[in-house]
C-alpha cells in the first residue's frame, strides 16, 4: 500500500517538475541588459478572432504582474509556440496539444490541468493564460498558490472539497498515468487509508486545510 501511495502522490510532483522544466528549458539566445520584455509578435486569439499582435504595453503589464524577467518571458514565448504549433498553428494551445506536450494518457488529469490553465473557459489556452499559470510554479509563485492549484486538480466538481469519489477517480487516473495496475479493492483500500490519515474531523471530505497538512507531511 505504501508504494501505491507514493505513486499516487508522485503524479502531481511530476507535473510540478514538468511545469518548472517548461519555465527554464528554453533560454534566451541573446542576453539583454534591458529588463523590459520586448518581442516582435505574440499571436493571440485564434480561428475566430484571427492573428493579432499583443501590444507592447500589454506585454509589459503581464511581465510586471507575473514577476518574470525579460529572458524568462522570451523563453516562455518560444515554449508556448512550440506547444501551440504541434497540431494547429493558430496561436493558441488546444487540449490535444497540451496532452502531447505533457506526455499524458487521455485521462481526467489532462482535462483538469487544461481547465485550470483555460481561465476564460473558451476551450483554448492563450499566451496570457499560459504565462499566468506558469507563474504559479515559478519561484515568484507562493506556496499557497501552488497548493490551491494542485488541490483544484483533485477537486473535480469545484465545490472546495475532495470527496471519496473524486479521490478514487484521481488516484485511479494517477496510477493509470504511471501504468500501475491495481484491483478495484486495492484502490478502495488506498482511498480509505488516505481519508483515515487526512480527514481529521471525519466529515467524509478533504478540505483545503486537510490537503495542506497532507502535502506538508508528504513533501516528496
Amino acid at each position: 500500500r505504501e508504494s501505491l501511495e507514493r505513486v499516487a502522490r508522485a503524479r502531481l510532483c511530476i507535473l510540478f517538475l514538468f511545469l518548472l522544466f517548461l519555465l527554464f528549458s528554453v533560454r534566451a539566445e541573446d542576453d539583454d541588459d534591458d529588463d523590459t520584455f520586448t518581442f516582435t509578435r505574440v499571436i493571440m486569439g485564434g480561428s475566430q478572432s484571427g492573428e493579432r499582435a499583443m501590444e507592447v504595453s500589454d506585454a509589459g503589464e503581464l511581465q510586471r504582474e507575473t514577476g518574470f524577467t525579460a529572458e524568462e518571458m522570451q523563453a516562455l514565448q518560444r515554449t508556448f509556440h512550440s506547444i501551440c504549433n504541434r497540431k494547429e498553428a493558430d496561436g493558441v494551445i488546444h487540449r490535444s496539444e497540451l496532452k502531447e506536450a505533457l506526455g499524458f494518457h487521455d485521462s481526467m488529469f489532462i482535462d483538469r490541468i487544461f481547465r485550470l490553465f483555460d481561465r476564460d473557459e473558451n476551450g483554448v489556452i492563450d499566451f496570457r493564460e499560459f504565462i499566468r499559470a506558469m507563474a504559479i510554479f515559478s519561484e515568484n509563485g507562493s506556496l499557497e498558490e501552488k497548493l490551491i492549484f494542485s488541490f483544484q486538480i483533485w477537486d473535480v466538481d469545484e465545490d472546495g472539497y475532495i470527496s471519496r469519489e473524486e479521490m478514487y477517480r484521481s488516484v485511479g487516473a494517477s496510477l493509470f498515468e504511471n501504468d500501475v495496475k491495481v484491483s478495484e479493492d486495492q484502490l478502495f483500500e488506498l482511498v480509505d487509508a488516505t481519508f483515515a490519515a487526512v480527514d481529521v474531523d471525519g466529515d467524509g471530505r478533504i478540505g483545503m486545510s486537510d490537503y495542506a497538512r497532507m502535502v506538508e507531511s508528504n513533501p516528496s
